[in-house]
């Protein structure tokens, strides 16, 4: 069994400047460590055509944090932001292939402007979701495919899909206000999407297919 106490602790520790005695002495989490050092040049490469806020991963430490915003300097917004992008995408690639279909996959709303303190996606923001490389991601808004990722077929950014080693990055501006849901199946799905949305669960479904549901409400 692999430890992936890293994930939940360790990179907190790490955020933080403090000592972490449990990597010392576990394999496994100096690995993950490792992989996110050398991860940390990459970074840069995700989502390079993607425009809009500078301080968007802040924004995603934020999300997947889950604590309250306070109010640091530049410096350290950019900072934490891109050490928790960096996990979330070392995640994906410290885990085998067998096991990154077990994973669940993970959305996020990454907000432009201002930060508010408002629920809820606005126009403007973008939203970007993580999953396996035999994953299919499809975006649907007001029950119509907005977006739709491929498994192994996603570009290099400029249609919102990146593929990298082991894992997909989906990064859809949202320009219309209304109810998303996002569909990412855990394994390739043969048939292409039809386009509305209530077909296409059915689809799933009859087939058997494992995925995760999600939706966002855009205002």
């Amino acid at each position: 069994m692999i430890c992936e106490r890293y994930w939940r602790d360790g990179i907190v520790l790490v955020e933080r400047g403090l000592d972490d005695p449990h990597r010392d002495g576990c394999e496994d989490c100096a690995r993950a460590h490792a992989s996110r050092q050398e991860l940390i040049d990459a970074l840069p490469l995700i989502g390079a055509d993607v425009t809009g806020d500078l301080f968007w991963q802040a924004k995603v430490w934020h999300v997947i944090d889950g604590r309250p915003a306070r109010s640091p300097s530049r410096r350290r917004w950019q900072l934490a932001g891109a050490l928790a992008a960096v996990s979330v995408i070392a995640l994906w690639i410290g885990l085998d292939r067998a096991r990154s279909r077990e994973v669940r996959p993970h959305v996020a709303v990454i907000e432009t402007g201002p930060v508010r303190r408002s629920e809820g996606a606005h126009v403007g923001d973008h939203l970007q979701v993580f999953a396996g490389e035999d994953s299919d991601v499809w975006i649907y808004r007001e029950g119509r495919l907005a977006l739709q990722c491929r498994a192994h077929q996603a570009s290099h950014g400029s249609d919102g899909c990146v593929q990298a080693p082991e894992h997909m990055v989906v990064d859809l501006v949202l320009k219309t206000p209304g109810e998303y849901r996002i569909l990412v199946t855990l394994a390739h799905f043969a048939l292409p999407p039809s386009g509305k949305l209530d077909e296409d669960l059915a689809s799933l479904v009859s087939a058997g297919v494992s995925y995760v549901d999600e939706r966002r409400s855009v205002y």
